[in-house]
């Protein structure tokens, strides 16, 4: 089969979770005998290891002008003449688009011309909001407003008939788009559990550390951490926090006072040292996460850590993994489940229901499950 991945970022990893979850899908495919190409908007930033092509020689982050031409292209939702010559010449047999910043959803129409069947994964709410997170610029929660948010899901979805599979991480994502493709088949394909490189130690018992890798910014709930860590360091909890983001400032500034550990970015070898100097994770998000779970989630749980999350969005769906306990995402509420942790037979449950990870197989679960969609798609 000739499948072509669709993604603004493509397999450009160092980019995000979409990014990962394109250049994984590609390899798999490929190492199973397939034919699959990746199409993006953006150039990638690092080496990639699957067949790519760009579509845009600059790239938003860097380039005022493209970041305004993506704006106007993602209104417009033209199926242009140069994607149309893009996909014919990578003849595929399905076409899987993901995240579309910079291509449009006339990606769909220049797929149904082709006679190509589309598969679609939801990975945010782009096509609901063009901030993609359904949340404000102060981190509040927001309704699309139903003109203008409204006009520009209309202009997005008016290929929408072309895709006849949707792909989500959580029945929540789902749900939230239910509008949009009325007559699509819907699908959700959890994002798999991969073991990690380094056989990591077993928690302690109690916990005493609490671990927080990720970006540092207001819909993560960086700052109902930072007002909790003083009240869970009292019960002999330490946080320590990992990644970069515009709230650095105010996590150094905590840990100046002595009420966190911060160890900036963390990657590679860094990062499985970060696991495993602590016994539970935290996802704490204030905002409703797409996936259920995200790919935090998984590596907490791949690297034998029970995880603590909010229960905003997909996020309350991965307590159905094991390991996964759930909490409101404000201080008290976070303070209150760290409690919780340090009851014996909460935390030996919790330990108890982490998944044993096999090398790889949940990862040829996940993708023997996109290559049923696929299947269905082609029929």
């Amino acid at each position: 089969m000739r499948v072509l991945l669709v993604n603004a970022h493509g397999a450009d990893s160092t980019y995000g979770g979409a990014e990962r979850y394109t250049g994984d899908l590609a390899r798999k495919l490929r190492e199973r005998g397939h034919d699959a190409f990746v199409l993006s908007a953006f150039p990638s930033r690092g080496q990639l290891d699957v067949p790519s092509l760009a579509l845009h020689r600059s790239d938003w982050r860097t380039d005022p002008t493209r970041r305004v031409r993506n704006r106007a292209g993602d209104f417009a939702a033209m199926p242009w003449p140069r994607l149309e010559r893009a996909v014919a010449a990578a003849a595929p047999d399905v076409v899987h688009t993901g995240n579309l910043p910079g291509l449009g959803t006339g990606v769909w129409e220049v797929a149904r011309r082709l006679a190509v069947p589309v598969v679609h994964t939801l990975h945010d709410y782009y096509l609901l909001c063009a901030r993609t997170s359904l949340v404000r610029s102060d981190g509040r929660a927001c309704t699309p407003h139903p003109a203008l948010c409204g006009l520009r899901s209309r202009r997005l979805g008016r290929w929408s008939s072309a895709v006849s599979q949707v792909v989500a991480g959580s029945a929540h994502l789902l749900g939230r788009h239910r509008d949009f493709f009325p007559d699509a088949e819907t699908r959700v394909i959890r994002l798999p559990l991969v073991a990690t490189e380094v056989l990591q130690p077993p928690p302690a018992a109690p916990p005493r550390t609490l671990g927080y890798i990720g970006a540092l910014e207001q819909t993560k709930g960086i700052r109902e951490l930072l007002a909790a860590a003083p009240a869970l360091a009292v019960e002999g909890l330490a946080v320590r926090i990992a990644g970069d983001g515009r709230l650095r400032a105010e996590v150094e500034a905590a840990a100046g006072r002595g009420e966190i550990v911060y160890e900036g970015r963390v990657e590679g070898e860094a990062k499985h040292r970060f696991l495993a100097g602590c016994d539970a994770g935290l996802v704490p998000s204030t905002w409703e996460e797409p996936s259920g779970p995200p790919y935090v989630v998984c590596e907490w749980l791949a690297g034998g850590r029970p995880v603590l999350v909010s229960d905003r969005g997909g996020l309350a769906e991965a307590a159905s993994l094991g390991g996964v306990a759930v909490a409101e995402p404000t201080a008290a509420g976070l303070v209150a489940a760290g409690r919780r942790l340090l009851v014996e037979q909460e935390w030996q449950r919790l330990l108890d229901a982490v998944p044993t990870v096999a090398a790889e197989a949940d990862l040829e679960r996940w993708v023997d499950e996109h290559l049923s969609v696929y299947e269905a798609a082609a029929a």
